[in-house]
């Protein structure tokens, strides 16, 4: 995707959202009008108006439903916007299009997970063109990455991207081994039908018990995918890095 059709995508998607937001507010003037309408007609002991009371219930559900129905595309509009960004390795964007879409959709776990994606890249690529130290900025980047993974667990226990996200997170970014170790093990679980998915992970968590001194357990990490996996490349490095472990255990 054009740079011009990026830019031109956030600023549809800003007045879209300027838009909704005005109408609201218009709409909640009506709707105050409305509810001292509607005072007016309960405290009335005219039985006649019963027939007005309803109607102006209906017609303020209706306009709610329709500010609902916006607020919705809104929220999707932004979390399609924020995937596009990450799939051109535009991350810082792509975290202010998150923001956004989690204020219509707080609950959706694939944004958090994307957002600890995100946070994380950016993290990484925090360095100090001005002579100024940006360790400040790097942290505060981890920080939300971690924040997102968690929260995508939390909503989705079952949800094993962030589960790999933290875990990679932890022992290769955050010197946090012993962290990592459950969350790897719960994902491990959650593949046990994809053999490589699952060698994948045990490699991480054979080196987070490696750092850790937990040989033994590092060893079984190994032997595990020189028995679930078919790929040669990963067969071949298990074996040497079980062998490395041994070499370390020996002393």
């Amino acid at each position: 995707m054009k740079k011009e059709t990026i830019i031109g995508i956030v600023v549809i998607a800003g007045i879209a959202t300027l838009v909704v937001g005005i109408t609201a507010l218009r709409k909640m003037s009506a709707h105050s009008q409305e509810a001292a309408k509607i005072a007016d007609i309960s405290n009335s002991k005219d039985a006649q108006t019963i027939d007005d009371l309803k109607r102006t219930i209906a017609a303020y559900e209706k306009e709610l439903d329709q500010v609902i129905r916006a607020s919705t595309k809104s929220g999707t509009y932004w979390k399609i916007l924020a995937t596009r960004l990450q799939d051109k390795s535009q991350h810082g964007e792509a975290l202010n299009a998150l923001q956004s879409a989690i204020q219509y959709n707080p609950e959706d776990a694939a944004l958090f997970y994307m957002t600890g994606v995100s946070a994380g890249v950016m993290a990484k690529s925090e360095l100090d063109f001005s002579g100024k130290t940006s360790e400040k900025q790097r942290e505060d980047y981890y920080r939300l990455a971690e924040q997102g993974y968690l929260r995508a667990i939390e909503l989705n226990e079952r949800y094993d991207k962030p589960l790999y996200g933290l875990g990679i997170l932890y022992v290769f970014e955050l010197d946090r081994s012993v962290d990592a170790i459950p969350y790897l093990q719960r994902y491990i679980d959650l593949n046990s039908g994809n053999p490589e998915g699952s060698a994948d992970a045990m490699f991480v968590l054979a080196r987070a018990y490696y750092i850790v001194g937990e040989y033994q357990q590092a060893i079984a990490q190994y032997e595990g995918i020189l028995t679930v996996s078919k790929n040669k490349n990963k067969l071949t490095q298990a074996a040497e890095l079980k062998q490395q472990v041994i070499r370390t255990m020996n002393g």
